[in-house]
């Protein structure tokens, strides 16, 4: 990204002020580039680059030498400036903090008589203690995928540890999925996949940091993992306006339809981003033959940056999608006639304002709002004494829920040399209400007319369940971090204190986070140990029925009392090394271990997409994880993610309206694989990339995730396809067991870009998914995820014009 003088503004910004603000959740960068002699060297590129993660940003000196970059992403970086006439200059730095970094820059003329090389040593291992990858636009721009703006979960697959489930699920290091995305500094700990609410678009990021490991002690919520995304900004825009427009299209009938804008000046910038797709393979269906299975999105997202002086930014985003789809069918549900739909809606608003005290103290403070809604509707409606049901089988349902996420924060930032500071408080309500109206429809569903909830007969017909409540838990949070560098050893100390508001109990936690690096001297090799503490708050959704008095049990066809379902904690332990391979590599490994008290889950109902949190006693988790990366060499890159995850939960399992009975798993205390244990998976991506032209190839092999009995359904139509899918083997944690059977998908793409004039640029791709066309599950008979089949194969082509 090229931007052109920033003019007068700036300049009277940084006169005005030892520095200038940058907007929480990421860094800026200013100062002066002057010679030997202390003059100013305009027209010199000041240029950014991590070249693993492949982020680059380049800006222009002006006539006084002056520079200024925003919106930088929490990184390590190279910085180089280059002048006509000067030696070029290298440099590494780090941001780690929206308190903005003063470099001035010297240049030495260049020698006229003699070549003088100049050294371009560059740090590949980052020496801050927690574990994470940093992805840029120019990787989320290039994954394959058939709808670019529901790519999301796509992107994190890339991750190590992250095991991928059906419909955008993905489990992470034995959790279920509990992860905290902290879009500019706010946080969203909503489920965000197409199934249950409405995906984030990657169009939208500038850059991500998915942290694994060494937790900061400012985030909280599900810090399982927390996905920190930096979104585009216009700040500092070289033009006032700059678009685009995209198209895709691929199998299925699948259409997307993109746009996105930015601009600005130096003291105000704007960014933003829309699409909106329709699809005939909408989501994962429960069989190979995709029944009823249509859905389309829309999504919008705005962000407003304005520069109040020397001392203040102010940025506002606003952001907002709706989904409709169809709940897909089985054989038995397509062949009655049933017609379920589901429609889902978000709006998102954060206002934020960062002042700052001095050069190296600030003050941020945020306050944001989220409202949420689902609604599940049946094929018809159906009233009490029901003598058949109707089309909607085994079960008719329907709910309608809203979630909101109303939150306040703040934070103060201090630094001093390479000790950086963190103390803030946050607050934040989760507003649900819920309504849910079920009813047994097939007789060989219920339990016989002596049920006194569902009685059932040939003549008498049956009862209808209605459920309506709502309440509003809450997490109150102070925090303190402290991030310290003393010579080779790198210390991130903080300590967290949550204070979680269920139904009718508190829950408080005191949370150490501790993590520490050493490098070792002159071998490029940095060893990491981890240790965090972790409350991790209950799913929202539909939480008001399972912390009701009493639910229904489909395994035991009764009403029984819920145990209240309490957040879960976590002490998570890590030890990890980190080894530069000359100039062109970076090799990470591994070795993490959890033990979990309250183990959070989601019992999903049936095929609807409703979800029901649940929890296990506890559970014990362990694996490994590598990591290489290679920088590009001659336009060639590439990346090799893998981990290892052993899962064992322990009976009995609350909660949940279908969860599996406290017995079923044995005695209180025994040990159980849930389906977040997958002994291997591992990605592999290969790039070529020069000029305008890239190719890649990205496979993915997963070893196979937990699995219900097949002699269960032996001979039942609706799932008997399933069957070959499944492998019977011994696992050395729990004897027999059932697991899908391994798969193997590769994915290719290309693409090229052509500059026009005037700046302008077209772009075309074509991406082709599960290129060997592998026939396979993600899951099957699953107690809390179903039965799902893998996409197969796929071709999908896009078009951009950039103007």
């Amino acid at each position: 990204m090229s931007h052109a003088p920033f003019g007068p503004t700036i300049l009277a910004l940084l006169a005005a002020g030892p520095a200038f603000a940058a907007a929480a959740g990421s860094g800026a960068l200013a100062g002066r580039v002057l010679d030997d002699q202390g003059r100013p060297v305009a027209q010199a590129q000041v240029r950014l680059e991590n070249r693993v993660s492949g982020f680059r940003q380049t800006v222009v000196t002006d006539a006084s030498g002056t520079y200024a970059a925003y919106n930088i992403p929490f990184s390590d970086y190279h910085l180089e400036v280059v002048a006509p006439g000067m030696q070029d200059l290298h440099q590494n730095i780090s941001v780690r903090s929206n308190l903005p970094t003063q470099l001035d820059l010297r240049l030495k003329a260049a020698q006229a008589s003699a070549m003088v090389a100049v050294e371009d040593t560059v740090s590949l291992v980052e020496a801050h203690p927690s574990a994470h990858i940093d992805i840029d636009r120019s990787t989320i721009e290039k994954i394959p995928t058939a709808v670019q703006s529901r790519a999301m979960e796509s992107i994190l697959l890339a991750t190590p540890g992250f095991i991928q489930d059906e419909n955008g699920r993905f489990h992470f290091r034995g959790s279920h999925g509990q992860v905290t995305y902290v879009v500019d500094g706010v946080p969203v700990t909503d489920q965000v996949q197409s199934t249950f609410s409405n995906s984030l678009d990657p169009s939208q990021v500038e850059s991500m940091e998915v942290i694994t490991g060494g937790v900061s002690a400012e985030y909280g919520g599900k810090p399982a993992a927390v996905v920190n995304l930096t979104s585009k900004s216009g700040l500092g825009s070289p033009r006032p306006f700059q678009g685009e427009l995209s198209l895709g299209a691929s199998r299925f009938s699948t259409r997307e339809l993109g746009f996105g804008a930015r601009g600005g000046t130096a003291s105000f910038g704007y960014f933003v981003t829309g699409a909106a797709s329709e699809s005939d393979r909408f989501l994962d269906p429960v069989n190979f033959e995709n029944l009823h299975n249509h859905g389309t999105t829309s999504r919008l997202f705005t962000r407003f940056d304005w520069l109040l002086g020397a001392s203040d930014i102010l940025r506002f985003s606003a952001s907002g999608g709706s989904t409709d789809r169809d709940v897909v069918n089985l054989a038995s549900q397509q062949a009655a006639g049933q017609d379920q739909r589901v429609h889902t809606t978000d709006v998102n608003l954060n206002l934020g304002w960062t002042h700052l005290l001095g050069a190296d103290r600030s003050l941020d403070v945020a306050v944001y709002y989220r409202g949420a809604t689902a609604r599940l509707d049946p094929t018809r409606d159906l009233q009490p004494g029901f003598g058949g049901g109707g089309p909607d089988t085994p079960v008719w349902i329907r709910s309608d829920r809203r979630l909101d996420n109303q939150g306040a924060q703040a934070g103060y930032t201090q630094r001093n040399g390479d000790n950086t500071f963190k103390v803030g408080l946050q607050v934040v309500r989760y507003p649900l209400h819920e309504r849910f109206d079920m009813a047994i429809t097939d007789q060989a569903q219920a339990s016989g007319p002596s049920d006194p909830l569902y009685p059932y007969t040939p003549a008498g017909g049956g009862n209808i369940l209605r459920f309506a409540d709502g309440f509003a838990p809450s997490l109150a949070s102070a925090y303190v971090q402290d991030d310290l560098k003393a010579g080779r050893w790198t210390f991130a100390m903080g300590l967290r204190f949550d204070s979680y508001q269920g139904r009718d109990f508190t829950q408080n936690e005191l949370q150490p986070r501790l993590g520490v690096t050493y490098a070792l001297p002159g071998i490029g090799t940095l060893v990491r140990v981890v240790y965090d503490r972790l409350l991790i708050t209950p799913e929202n959704e539909n939480l008001a029925f399972s912390t009701s008095q009493t639910a229904w049990n489909l395994v035991t066809q009764s009403a029984t009392p819920v145990p209240r379902l309490r957040a879960e904690t976590q002490d998570s332990y890590l030890v990890g090394l980190e080894q530069q391979l000359g100039q062109v590599a970076r090799v990470s490994l591994d070795y993490w271990w959890k033990d979990s008290r309250n183990s959070a889950d989601n019992s999903q109902f049936m095929n609807t997409g409703i979800l029901f949190p649940i929890s296990a006693w506890k559970g014990r988790f362990h694996g490994l994880d590598l990591r290489v990366d290679t920088v590009p060499i001659r336009g060639w890159s590439a990346y090799l993610s893998a981990g290892t995850v052993r899962t064992l939960y322990y009976s009995p399992t609350l909660g949940g309206l279908d969860s599996a009975d406290p017995t079923v798993n044995g005695p209180a205390g025994t040990p159980y694989l849930i389906d977040h244990d997958q002994k291997l998976t591992a990605q592999l991506g290969v790039r070529y990339e020069q000029g305008g032209f890239f190719a890649q190839a990205s496979g993915r092999y997963d070893s196979g995730l937990e699995a219900g009995d097949p002699a269960t359904v032996a001979g039942n139509p609706d799932y008997a396809f399933g069957i070959p899918y499944v492998r019977t083997e011994t696992d050395s944690l729990v004897g027999l067991n059932h697991r899908i059977k391994s798969r193997t998908i590769l994915n290719l793409n290309a693409g090229q870009a052509w500059t026009l004039k005037n700046g302008q640029k077209l772009s075309v791709g074509l991406d082709l998914l599960n290129a060997t066309d592998e026939k396979g599950l993600y899951n099957f008979l699953s107690a809390f995820g179903g039965t799902h089949v893998i996409p197969p194969r796929t071709l999908a082509a896009r078009v951009k014009w950039t103007f």
